[in-house]
């Protein structure tokens, strides 16, 4: 943290000012000339007996002025000097505390702020002689502490009285901003918890609190904490920032920031509710860590109801007020109708849709079929030695395509697909493709499936005889996930070769463990599903992306399309051909755990 400047007004402890310069010599050129000494008033810098000697007094005056003249002028060294004569020759003269209020002073403008710190605390232990002095004294801890990121720093603001003049409410209202700002989400949220409710400093941090909910889209939070602010006694400037973030304009904080829209279905039936909810913690998580990193990021979250209809209202008023990017929406047909509404080139990334409208520049999907994935297994069977296969897969366009990429990456390699055999939806006994299987009786069994599905379809592979083949069995990246192999005996996967967005061990991607570290400080509760990961994913390619650009979206846009191994939670991302793929690791299920393949 950079160096904090309050207003700290000068103690007013000097009467008259004698006449004459200190030992009778000129000031040297260039140099203040220091006011004349006056006897001084307060207490003095000892405790016991005063020494009240009239010559003492006022030669304690004079060295006062001038430590006040050195400090004023820029010379906080000399002040220091000054200061150390007084406690040495004058620490019983009345008024000479003061001088230790100088030291505080001329400490803290040497960027020395344990020394700052150890002095008020001893010139608030004496007792200043005013109210006032002893605001001034809270606040200057408070300022010290906060520069020097010394502990306390915060409770000794709060510390400041409520009733103190102006002049000293105005300057610590504004460090309670600027260090409200300087706060990670969850130091914020848990001073608010717990910080005393001081009419007119608590204010300061509610709004802040308030401006981070509405930059991650929660208004109705926001709203609250603005409408709260008001009620206490904040100045002008929180006053009205409070003000616009009550009635929603957040545009009217003239903060300099980058816009987002996120489209979540969180008045749509209850899956995708739930499934809006991850997704939101997900984003909130990437912001939450992203504080700091370059422009502020703001998501607008609307709500679409998984409603096509009103998924193309809403993109176009986010394209109308310069939203640079949209995450969502969260289903193929949403996302399709997001496609078609756009009116310029603000790109899409849906966390979820398994599938991409066609014809369309700039819509992805983390969870959208990957070429990268078919590739990489196919290279993987031709690893294993397979030269022919049989592809199983269900009817749906997602599997086709999948299907697609894989049989002409395996050609590419020299292999050949001697059936591509596809069941119908609801299908729950698969004896006629298993037993075409062994009829053909290739050298692998690739099977593209579905994540519900591989339980349902594992057991029958041994039941129906593929077992009973000399027959390597091949699964799409779905196999190794965590869900699948918690859910299917091991008997029915073990032996199977498949590939891992994760680095190969059961992990996930590079971020994911920054991402459960990040959700887990943040929310102050375990991680309990990885779907979040997708939203958190999707906010972070956006964020940097759009910050690449300046935030426009052309220039979002272009930014994605340079995306090359970028650290997400769910794998190491690119974008290659218009599409996101990942890395892949080629490994085999054995005991649920994933064991990197080897020939």
């Amino acid at each position: 943290m950079g160096r904090l400047r309050g207003v700290v007004p000068t103690l007013a402890l000097l009467g008259l000012i004698l006449a004459g310069c200190r030992l009778g010599e000129g000031p040297p050129p260039g140099e203040p000339t220091p006011p004349e000494a006056a006897t001084l008033e307060g207490p003095a810098l000892a405790e016991g007996p005063t020494d009240e000697d009239d010559a003492r007094m006022s030669a304690a005056a004079r060295l006062v002025a001038e430590a006040r003249a050195a400090l004023e002028a820029g010379n906080p060294a000399e002040a220091l000097d000054r200061v150390g004569e007084v406690e040495a020759e004058y620490a019983a003269v009345p008024g000479t505390l003061e001088a230790r209020w100088l030291e505080a002073r001329a400490h803290r403008d040497l960027e020395a702020w344990e020394e700052a710190d150890a002095a008020i605390d001893r010139f608030l232990a004496r007792g200043p002689a005013t109210t006032e002095e002893r605001s001034q004294g809270l606040f200057l801890r408070a300022e010290v502490r906060i520069a020097g990121e010394m502990d306390g720093g915060v409770e000794a603001l709060f510390q400041v009285p409520d009733d103190a003049p102006e002049s000293i409410l105005e300057p610590a209202e504004a460090l309670a901003m600027e260090t409200a700002g300087a706060m990670s989400l969850r130091v914020l949220r848990d001073l608010l918890d717990e910080a005393p409710r001081h009419p007119r400093l608590y204010p300061a941090f509610q709004v802040e609190l308030a401006t981070r909910r509405a930059l991650m889209g929660d208004m109705q939070r926001s709203r609250e904490l603005a409408a709260e602010a008001l009620e206490l006694s904040p100045g002008s400037e929180v006053s009205e920032r409070a003000r616009n973030l009550a009635e929603g304009r957040v545009d009217a904080l003239d903060l300099e920031m980058v816009s987002l829209g996120a489209l979540l279905s969180e008045g749509g039936p209850p899956s995708l509710r739930n499934l809006s909810q991850e997704i939101r913690d997900g984003i909130e998580v990437a912001l939450a860590q992203a504080e700091g990193e370059g422009l502020p990021v703001r998501f607008q979250v609307v709500d679409d109801g998984a409603s096509p209809t009103e998924v193309a209202r809403l993109v176009r008023q986010l394209e109308d007020e310069g939203t640079a990017a949209m995450l969502g929406p969260l289903d193929e047909r949403g996302l399709q109708a997001a496609a078609d509404a756009r009116q310029g080139a603000v790109p899409l990334i849906s966390p979820t849709a398994r599938t991409l409208p066609s014809g369309h520049a700039h819509v992805f999907s983390l969870t959208g079929v990957d070429p990268a994935a078919a590739r990489a297994l196919a290279g993987l069977a031709r690893d294993a030695g397979v030269g022919e296969v049989v592809i199983v897969h269900p009817r749906s366009p997602e599997m086709e395509e999948e299907a697609g990429y894989f049989r002409d990456a395996f050609r590419e390699l020299g292999g050949v697909v001697r059936r591509t055999l596809v069941y119908p939806p609801g299908t729950t006994n698969f004896a006629e493709p298993f037993e075409e299987v062994v009829r053909l009786a290739p050298q692998g069994l690739v099977l593209l499936l579905p994540q519900d599905q591989v339980e349902m379809v594992a057991p029958q592979v041994a039941y129906f005889g593929v077992d009973d083949l000399e027959i390597t069995i091949l699964g799409n990246d779905i196999w190794s996930t965590p869900a699948v192999l918690e859910a299917v005996n091991p008997r029915h996967t073990d032996g199977v070769l498949t590939i891992s967005s994760g680095d190969g061990t059961g992990g996930f991607g590079p971020g994911w463990d920054s991402f459960v570290e990040h959700y887990e400080e943040h929310f102050q509760r375990t991680l309990r599903s990885p779907l979040a990961a997708l939203g958190y994913d999707a906010a972070r390619l956006l964020m940097h992306a759009s910050r690449e650009g300046g935030g426009s979206p052309e220039a979002t846009a272009e930014a994605l399309d340079r995306i090359r191994d970028f650290p997400g939670a769910t794998g190491l991302i690119s974008v290659v051909d218009g599409r996101i793929q990942r890395s892949y690791t080629p490994v085999l299920l054995q005991h649920r755990q994933l064991i990197p393949f080897r020939r």
